[in-house]
C-alpha cells in the first residue's frame, strides 16, 4: 500500500506559517504594550518627583521664577503622561486585535491538523485491513495446499 500523503499538506504548511506570523505579530504588540506601560510608569514617577520638588521649593525660600519653572515642567510632564496614556490604550487595542487574529489563524490550523489526523487514521485502518487480508490469503493458501497434499497421499 502507498505511504500516507495528505492532499492538503501545502495548505496546512501555509496556515502554519500564517499562524507563526500572527503569533510573532501578537508578541510585538505585547512588547509594545509593555514598553509603553513602563514609559508611563516612569513618566508618572517623574511627575511625582517634580511635584515633590515644587512642594519643597514652596516650603523653603525660593524665587518665584524657580516655582514657575517647576510648574511648567509639571504641565509638560502631565501632557507627556496623557499622551502615553492614550498610546497605552491604543497599544492595548492593538494587542487584543492581534491576539484575536492569532487565535483565528490557530483555529484554522487546528482544523486542518484534525483533518490530517482523521485522514491518517483512515489510511492506517485501510493499511491494517489490507495487511490482515494478505495474512488471511496466505493462511488460506497454505491451508489449501496442505489439504491437497493430504488428498493426494491417500
Amino acid at each position: 500500500m502507498k505511504a500516507f500523503k495528505f492532499s492538503l499538506e501545502s495548505v496546512l504548511m501555509l496556515r502554519v506559517r500564517e499562524e507563526e506570523v500572527a503569533k510573532d505579530s501578537y508578541a510585538e504588540a505585547v512588547a509594545f504594550y509593555n514598553r509603553t506601560m513602563a514609559s508611563l510608569n516612569d513618566g508618572l514617577g517623574d511627575l511625582e518627583q517634580l511635584q515633590e520638588n515644587l512642594g519643597e521649593k514652596r516650603r523653603g525660600t525660593s524665587s518665584k521664577d524657580d516655582q514657575l519653572m517647576y510648574l511648567q515642567a509639571i504641565r509638560q510632564q502631565r501632557s507627556f503622561c496623557d499622551t502615553l496614556t492614550q498610546r497605552l490604550a491604543r497599544a492595548q487595542q492593538l494587542q487584543e486585535l492581534r491576539f484575536r487574529l492569532w487565535m483565528e489563524s490557530r483555529s484554522k490550523t487546528q482544523m486542518l491538523e484534525k483533518l490530517k489526523e482523521r485522514h491518517k487514521q483512515r489510511h492506517d485502518a485501510e493499511a491494517q485491513r489490507h495487511e490482515e487480508k494478505a495474512v488471511d490469503d496466505l493462511v488460506s493458501a497454505r491451508w489449501g495446499s496442505g489439504r491437497r497434499e493430504l488428498e493426494y497421499s491417500f
